[in-house]
Parts: C-alpha cells; sequence; structure tokens
C-alpha cells in the first residue's frame, strides 16, 4: 500500500500533469479560460526555470564528497538500484543518468575503499515484470572482471524503504558502510538506512544541478529539461516526508 500510494502521489503532483490538466480546463471552459491558462503558464514558468530549480536542489541535495577523503577500508559500499534497465531481446543494459552510483562503486572498489559491493534492488515498476536490478548487475560486474565473491545482492526490493529494510537483515550492524546513491536521492536513503540500525557514510554521486551563471538567459528562458529535473526532486521531498509520517 505504501508503495502504491507513494506511486500516485508522486504522479499527482507532477508540474506536467498540472499544466496540462489546467489547460484543458481553460479550453472546456469559457468563462475562466483565461484564468486557467494564466496559471497553467504561471506552473509552466515556474518549473522550467533553471535559476530557481538549482536554488532550491541545491538546499535538497546532500553534498558531494571527494573519493580521497576516505582515510581506512570499508566492509562494502552499499549501492542502491533504480540506475539501470535491462533488455531481454538484445542481452545488454541499458543504463540511466543515475549510473554514475555503478561508475563510482567500481572505483571505490578498485582503489580498495570498498571491500565489497552490496547492490540493493529488485524491481520498482508499478507492475512487476520479473527482472531483478540487482541480479543483472551483478552478472554484468562478474563480466566486467569483478570477483563474484566480492559482490553480495538483495533483489526484493522496489523502493528505498524496502532498500533499507532488506538490507539491514543481510549486514552486520557492527560495521560502517559506505552508501552510494544519487545526491538529490540520498537525503531519504540516510533516513531509511539509519532507522534501520545500519552505519553508513553517504557519497552523494550525480549531482542535479547544471550550472550557474548570471547570464539573462539563464536566469529567464524557460527550459523544457528542467521540467523533468523537478519530477525527480518533488518524488524525493513526497518520499521522504510519507516514510517519516509512516515511522
Amino acid at each position: 500500500m505504501f508503495f502504491i500510494f507513494s506511486k500516485l502521489l508522486s504522479f499527482l503532483i507532477k508540474p506536467t500533469f498540472w499544466i496540462l490538466t489546467l489547460m484543458i480546463a481553460g479550453i472546456l471552459n469559457n468563462k475562466k479560460r483565461k484564468l486557467f491558462l494564466f496559471f497553467s503558464l504561471l506552473i509552466f514558468l515556474f518549473f522550467s526555470n533553471d535559476f530557481i530549480f538549482n536554488r532550491i536542489v541545491k538546499a535538497w541535495e546532500v553534498p558531494q564528497i571527494s573519493v580521497t577523503k576516505f582515510d581506512k577500508q570499508y566492509e562494502a559500499g552499499i549501492l542502491l538500484g533504480g540506475f539501470s534497465d535491462y533488455d531481454y531481446i538484445k542481452n545488454k543494459h541499458n543504463f540511466k543518468k543515475e549510473a554514475d552510483r555503478l561508475i563510482y562503486t567500481l572505483q571505490l572498489y578498485n582503489q580498495g575503499i570498498i571491500k565489497n559491493i552490496f547492490i540493493s534492488g529488485g524491481n520498482g515498476n508499478l507492475f512487476n515484470n520479473n527482472y531483478k536490478e540487482s541480479e543483472t548487475i551483478k552478472d554484468f560486474l562478474i563480466k566486467n572482471k569483478i570477483d563474484s565473491n566480492d559482490i553480495k545482492i538483495e533483489n526484493q526490493s522496489r523502493n528505498t524503504k524496502e532498500n533499507a529494510i532488506n538490507s539491514a537483515k543481510l549486514l552486520d550492524k557492527k560495521n560502517e558502510y559506505i552508501l552510494i546513491t544519487s545526491a538529490i536521492h540520498m537525503k531519504r536513503s540516510i533516513l531509511c538506512f539509519e532507522n534501520e540500525g545500519l552505519k553508513i557514510i553517504p557519497f552523494s554521486v550525480d549531482n542535479s544541478m547544471s550550472y550557474s551563471s548570471n547570464k539573462i538567459e539563464y536566469i529567464l528562458l524557460p527550459r523544457s529539461r528542467v521540467l523533468e529535473n523537478w519530477e525527480d526532486l518533488i518524488h524525493e521531498i513526497i518520499g521522504y516526508y510519507v516514510y517519516i509520517l509512516t515511522l
């Protein structure tokens, strides 16, 4: 129920959903057409503005740190899924923009900062098609010369809350672990994993900010990709506070 509620709430609060809804309402309602179209335009201009988004997301994201900041070896790095899917016809991975999670996990492993790679992730789709992300990523790592003995997985999680619950059942809580996920996703991840009693060191990757500029076009002109970035941020904020309410 928690999983379905979170997915539904995230969809209903998407800026694109309200922009489209208000436009349709304006077309169908002659008397209030100007009002509906005005609010539709207002929402579009706000949620497509790079300047506004970057300042808000900067306050939300957990800052990144350099790999050089680590001065000891940790038992494992916890790699959270959600960065890939698998094409069973072509037998190949399709990596998403969050693939930095995997890239930096490999760097931590190859530099000896983590002894093991623990992959947490099953299938986050509303309708399960039996795809298990952690299993396919484990196979990918083995094919790329990572020792299979150094790879551990849990393959039942559908969301961050379940990532933490299922990981806590398999990991020794006496150890410290490096938690690797996107910067925008880290705040919610820390909350979930610490609530399960795990000692974690956050290692944020995949920063959402693009760039900062004083140019007038950066401050005023809308950018379509920012709408998608807002959807990710709203999803994280909702997930964070919904989880707090269910503690």
